[in-house]
């Protein structure tokens, strides 16, 4: 396989993860991953990421703390980056890509202070620089804390180009991860962003001591909201039921490892600071809530956490006006 060079944006758990399958899929690729945290930078070049994985020492890599520098004659750009940060990076991959490049987005959510979720936003900021062969989203059920230790993982590469598709897939392909093709790429970010909606939820119930009984109903009827909703945005029904929604909701409702879903349970025990953590279930929960109101739609799990979180609602409360609904059929 052709020696490819690849700049992995983020010097996170994600971004380490990522890097570290694109190496064990072709030791000669080049990697460079680009950071802030010089402490991170300095352990990725020996092999460590002390951060998130002290216990797991892996490929030794180039990292620059140069964004300018990093983008530049890269085959690859794999964005591993809170969404918050997205904005400003587009922009200076934008404006400094001068060769072939594609871009493979590993971040989930809203384009910052837009109702655009992230792959139809950073792909329309792309156009404007024609070296930008185009953008190619990864999402499914996926801990990068699982990936580093190479188990069994499968995802989807998302995108309208199938070549692309393709390639990335081949990119990425080892004895552990594995890439499915997934083209209708708006039902598959509602799934990303949904999911972390849900997650929320799912952590608050467990906290309050509830059981499988319960968590079962209610991830179930979090999947009929997540159809109803990716409905509305133009989403296949079909797409909800794979890895990047059913499978992406099961990881991220059901265990402590998911922010969204440790955040949930913190709710409940009043304890709530954010500043050092990225919940993007919050944000999509703000962006989602006023697409539902100005649109008349039946989320009602979803406005609930909103009442919850936002209006500082009684969470017993809103339990019970769920619990009382007018009985309906299940369809």
């Amino acid at each position: 396989m052709q020696r490819k060079k690849i700049t992995v944006i983020g010097s996170g758990a994600l971004g380490t993860s990522l890097a570290n399958v694109l190496k064990d899929s072709n030791d000669k690729n080049e990697i460079l991953i680009y950071g802030i945290d010089e402490k991170e930078l300095d352990d990725l070049k020996n092999g460590k990421n002390s951060k998130y994985f002290p216990e797991i020492n892996f490929h030794c890599f180039d990292v620059s703390n140069n964004l300018k520098e990093a983008v530049n004659q890269a085959d690859y750009l794999v964005l591993a980056l809170p969404s918050i940060a997205i904005e400003s990076v587009i922009s200076e991959i934008v404006n400094n890509v001068k060769s072939p490049t594609l871009i493979i987005n590993g971040c989930k959510g809203f384009f910052p202070n837009t109702t655009k979720p992230l792959h139809e936003e950073i792909s329309n900021r792309a156009k404007s620089n024609s070296n930008i062969r185009g953008v190619v989203t990864l999402s499914g059920p996926s801990f990068a804390s699982e990936i580093i230790k190479k188990s069994l993982t499968s995802i989807a590469a998302i995108g309208y180009n199938i070549e692309h598709l393709v390639e990335i897939q081949e990119l990425f392909k080892t004895n552990y991860f594995k890439l499915y093709c997934q083209t209708d790429v708006v039902g598959a970010e509602i799934g990303g962003i949904y999911k972390n909606i849900l997650a929320i939820g799912a952590g608050m119930l467990t906290q309050l001591g509830y059981k499988i009984n319960t968590l079962a109903v209610y991830l179930t009827r979090g999947m009929k909201e997540l159809s109803t909703f990716n409905k509305f945005m133009g989403g296949k029904d079909k797409t909800i039921y794979g890895l990047t929604g059913l499978g992406d909701l099961i990881l991220t409702a059901t265990d402590v490892n998911s922010r969204n879903f440790t955040f949930g349970m913190n709710f409940i025990k009043n304890e709530k600071d954010t500043k050092n953590i990225t919940l993007e279930g919050l944000t999509a929960l703000k962006v989602v809530e006023d697409i539902r109101a100005k649109n008349n739609l039946s989320l009602p799990i979803e406005e609930a956490l909103y009442n919850v979180i936002y209006k500082n609602n009684s969470v017993e409360e809103e339990i019970k006006k769920l619990w009382n609904r007018d009985w309906q059929k299940e369809e």
